[in-house]
Order: C-alpha cells, then sequence, then structure tokens
C-alpha cells in the first residue's frame, strides 16, 4: 500500500494546495512499525494528519484512529474534529480550510436546459395521475418495464415543459434551490412589501 500510494502523492503537483483523506487502516495511536512506515511516507511528502482522536470502534474499549484527513497546507486549517456518532463502527471527521480561492471576474455561472418543472402544482397533478391509476400500478403481475412506462407517461403528462429552457440554476452552481423555495421566497418578498406599506399607516 505504502508503494501504491507513494506513487499516487508522487503526481500531486507542489503549488497546488492538496488534502487526502479516508479510511486508511492505520491506526494513528498505536507505535507499530506498519503505523511508523505509513506516517513517514506521509511526511517525506509534506502531509500531516488532522485528526488524532478515535474514529473507530467495534467493541467497548477497542478503539482506532484509522479514518484521517491530510493535507500539505496545515496553515489554512481552521477547525478540525471528529462526531461522535453511534450510527456506524467509523465515526465522521471533518476539516474547516480557509484556502482563499479567487474566482475570476470573467466566471460565468453554466447554464443547463430544464425540460421538466416540478413545482407544487405540477406535483399535485402528477399524484391525481398516478391515483387515477393506482389499480394498474398495484396489480402484481404487472412488469417492471409496463410499471416504468406508466410512471414516466405520467411524468411527462404532468410536469414537461412545451418548450424547454435555459436556467441559471443547477446541480453545480445551486444544488439546492427548488421550485418550491423559489415560491417560498417569493411569497416572503410580497408578504415584507405589504408590511413595508402598512408601516405608515400605524
Amino acid at each position: 500500500f505504502d508503494e501504491e500510494y507513494s506513487l499516487i502523492m508522487s503526481k500531486f503537483s507542489k503549488n497546488i494546495k492538496t488534502i487526502t483523506l479516508g479510511d486508511f487502516n492505520y491506526d494513528l495511536l498505536k507505535n507499530n512499525n506498519d503505523t511508523k512506515n505509513f506516517e513517514n511516507t506521509m511526511l517525506s511528502f509534506g502531509f500531516l494528519p488532522l485528526i488524532s482522536r478515535p474514529t473507530h470502534s467495534v467493541n467497548i474499549g477497542q478503539s482506532s484512529c484509522i479514518d484521517n484527513i491530510f493535507t500539505d497546507c496545515i496553515e489554512s486549517v481552521t477547525l478540525t474534529g471528529v462526531v461522535d456518532d453511534q450510527g456506524s463502527h467509523h465515526k465522521p471527521i471533518f476539516a474547516f480550510f480557509n484556502l482563499n480561492i479567487a474566482v475570476s471576474q470573467n466566471y460565468h455561472k453554466p447554464k443547463q436546459m430544464q425540460n421538466y418543472d416540478f413545482s407544487k402544482n405540477n406535483i399535485e397533478l402528477l399524484i391525481n395521475n398516478l391515483t387515477a391509476t393506482e389499480h394498474s400500478l398495484t396489480d402484481r403481475k404487472l412488469k417492471f418495464e409496463e410499471f416504468f412506462e406508466i410512471f414516466s407517461s405520467a411524468i411527462d403528462s404532468c410536469c414537461k415543459l412545451d418548450k424547454p429552457k435555459l436556467t441559471k440554476r443547477n446541480p453545480v452552481s445551486n444544488p439546492w434551490i427548488c421550485d418550491s423555495i423559489v415560491d417560498a421566497i417569493d411569497k416572503k418578498e410580497k408578504s415584507t412589501d405589504c408590511d413595508s406599506a402598512l408601516i405608515p399607516l400605524l
């Protein structure tokens, strides 16, 4: 592993700040030869570990620090830690960086073609459409291909735009903004305008 990982690390540019993370399966809480060799490999490339607390446990009293984040820009680190989550043997780890990434003034957010409109009204139409065909969808003899065809046709009928349009909202620039959020923002702005208009009358 050390040889293969050294080969990967050697490909990293020294002029670029680099972060590498994962389950390395080397317990940094142990002082054995395997761990020492791994640490020496990382240190030889200028990479320091950011996690020093236990990140993995199978049995009570048996903890290890095998999950880690290594970086060659330690001066940019502002906060690191381990989340005490009991949902898995591996605890989530995190690190915050102040990288001062410059954004070009000429950068333009990529637009993408929008073919469907999943607005609240269209979703309600889709639900009504599927409800009307519920007897067909719940038929145990229905093949998956047939189910998929019914479901796809309902989406096309209720949500597909007559004419595709370009939008600035995409999974890259605004991955979490959907039509419902846009509607909520519009309603909030209208409510704010109404409140502002009433203030002089009070």
